[in-house]
């Protein structure tokens, strides 16, 4: 069964949503199609609806300009520009900012 993924990326004074083939930060194997690009709230609302309806999803922020669809992707979202803004969504993934990974979990039942 091939799982659903996408992310949350803040960006400046907006965010986007973006499906994704997997969860890499830099754009191998990626493939980001962008969902929606609106504000903070309307696109945390947006990617709760698609976590509930079984997606996996993460949030991370790029403080670049422009399409960021193939940019590099952050995951400590503190140093992210309006980030006392946020309300980052995660669901399914299991998150280690040691290391700048996001790992997909699986429920063991």
């Amino acid at each position: 069964m091939n799982e659903k993924r996408a992310v949350l990326v803040y960006q400046g004074g907006i965010a986007n949503v973006f499906e994704v083939d997997c969860f890499n930060l830099a754009n191998f194997g990626r493939n980001a199609k962008r969902l929606m690009q609106w504000d903070f709230s309307s696109c945390e609302n947006f990617i709760k609806g698609l976590a509930h309806g079984g997606y996996m999803v993460c949030s991370v922020y790029c403080n670049q300009a422009g399409n960021i669809a193939e940019s590099l992707w952050f995951e400590d979202l503190n140093d992210a520009p309006f980030s006392d803004n946020f309300h980052p969504v995660y669901s399914g993934v299991l998150t280690d900012y040691n290391y700048s990974t996001i790992y997909p979990y699986k429920k063991p039942f």
